[in-house]
C-alpha cells in the first residue's frame, strides 16, 4: 500500500472544509457574512491555520460587531464570479482597489508587497517596465497585478504566460521556462519554505529590491444594500480593533 499523494490529500481537505461550510450554513443560514476567497497563502487558505491572516482579522473584526464569518474558498475566477452571482455570498477578498472594478470597498485589511522572482544567477536592473519587455513574465490568470503593469500588458508592450497559481510559476521560473514571476514577497516566501520542490532550491531564486507596487488588500463587497451593509459593519470592526 501507497499513502495517497499529498496534492489528493490537499484536494481531500479542501472539500471538507467547503462541505463543513455549507453544512453550518444550511443550519443556520442568517448566523453569518459569507464571503469567498482563494488559496492564498499566507494571506488566506482552507487549511491554514486560522484559515490565514487576513480571515483570521476579518473574524476578529466582524466578532467585535456580534459578527459571525463563513469563507468559501474557491479557485479566483470563481470566487470573483461567485460574489456578484451567488445571491448568499456578499464579497471576497483579497482584492486591490481598481477604479473599473464593481466594488464597495471595504477599508484596507493589509498590504501586498508586488514585486518580480527571478533566479539567482540572473542581474535583473530596470527604471521604465518597457524595459521588462524581453523577458517571459508570468502571472497567474484571473490576477491583477500593479495598474501600470496591467495597461502595458492590456498595449501589448509586455508580454505575459498565465498560470493557475503562484505555486506553478515558480516551478516554471526555477525550471528555466520562465524569466520572471510577478507575485506578492510573501506569497513567495510561504511557496519556498512549504513546498518541497521549491524548499530545496530556494536559494536559487530571490525576490527582486525593486518592488511593483505597495498595494492595499480589500474586501470587494457586492453593490447594493447588502453589501453596503455589510461593508459599513465590517469597517466598524477594523476601526474598533484598530492599536
Amino acid at each position: 500500500m501507497h499513502p495517497p499523494p499529498r496534492r489528493a490529500i490537499r484536494r481531500h481537505k479542501a472539500l471538507l472544509a467547503v462541505a463543513l461550510t455549507a453544512l453550518q450554513w444550511f443550519c443556520n443560514p442568517a448566523a453569518a457574512i459569507e464571503l469567498s476567497s482563494l488559496e492564498w497563502p499566507p494571506y488566506s487558505g482552507a487549511e491554514l491555520p486560522g484559515q490565514g491572516a487576513l480571515p483570521q482579522l476579518l473574524r476578529q473584526a466582524l466578532g467585535s460587531q456580534s459578527e459571525a464569518l463563513l469563507i468559501r474558498f474557491q479557485p479566483w475566477n470563481r470566487a470573483v464570479k461567485s460574489a456578484s452571482d451567488d445571491p448568499f455570498v456578499v464579497g471576497y477578498f483579497p482584492e486591490y482597489k481598481a477604479a473599473d472594478l464593481p466594488c464597495l470597498y471595504s477599508d484596507s485589511i493589509g498590504t501586498s508587497r508586488l514585486g518580480l522572482a527571478h533566479r539567482s544567477d540572473m542581474t535583473l536592473k530596470w527604471e521604465q517596465l518597457e524595459e521588462l519587455a524581453r523577458y517571459r513574465i508570468g502571472v497567474v490568470s484571473g490576477y491583477r497585478n500593479s495598474p501600470e503593469f496591467d495597461a502595458l500588458v492590456a498595449a501589448g508592450k509586455l508580454k505575459v504566460e498565465a498560470a493557475v497559481s503562484d505555486e506553478l510559476n515558480l516551478l516554471k521560473l526555477l525550471y528555466g521556462r520562465l524569466d520572471l514571476v510577478v507575485i506578492d514577497e510573501q506569497v513567495m516566501q510561504y511557496w519556498l519554505q512549504q513546498e518541497p520542490s521549491l524548499r530545496n532550491h530556494a536559494t536559487r531564486l530571490t525576490f527582486a529590491p525593486q518592488l511593483l507596487g505597495e498595494l492595499s488588500l480589500h474586501v470587494c463587497f457586492a453593490p447594493g444594500d447588502t453589501g453596503e451593509q455589510a461593508r459599513q459593519l465590517l469597517n466598524r470592526g477594523l476601526h474598533q480593533i484598530a492599536p
